[in-house]
């Protein structure tokens, strides 16, 4: 099966912590310091209950990053160049995401952000320190 049908089974929610994953690996490829990654608790607790506020903030930054991990590094910015591509492949057709999550999406919402971590962890490890 091809990810895109992959993809389409997946909850707008899991998507959604999938791409803030993304996020916040775009975020430290950039060098952004450890206390003010998306990762920390309170970050993620806001995005899973305010998805429609925060991922639009954190979408509006991206370039942002991906310039500051170029300057870093070449490898850096391919890695960057890289997730960027996955983020904008992640945003839903109508660009808009819900204004809340329920406690079953708050759950979806943290595993694919597990998931995504996870999966740029084991991608980028030298990059990521």
């Amino acid at each position: 099966m091809s990810d895109d049908n992959d993809n389409e089974k997946e909850s707008q929610a899991y998507r959604s912590g999938r791409l803030w994953g993304a996020l916040h690996t775009l975020r430290v490829l950039g060098g952004v310091p450890m206390k003010r990654k998306l990762a920390h608790g309170s970050r993620l607790r806001m995005a899973e209950r305010q998805p429609g506020l925060h991922i639009p903030r954190q979408l509006n930054k991206a370039t942002k990053h991906l310039v500051a991990a170029r300057r870093r590094s070449a490898r850096h910015g391919k890695a960057a160049d890289e997730v960027l591509k996955a983020v904008l492949e992640s945003i839903p057709g109508d660009g808009g995401f819900p204004q809340t999550y329920d406690t079953a999406q708050r759950k979806e919402f943290r595993d694919g952000f597990r998931t995504q971590k996870g999966t740029y962890a084991t991608a980028y490890r030298a990059l990521l320190r």
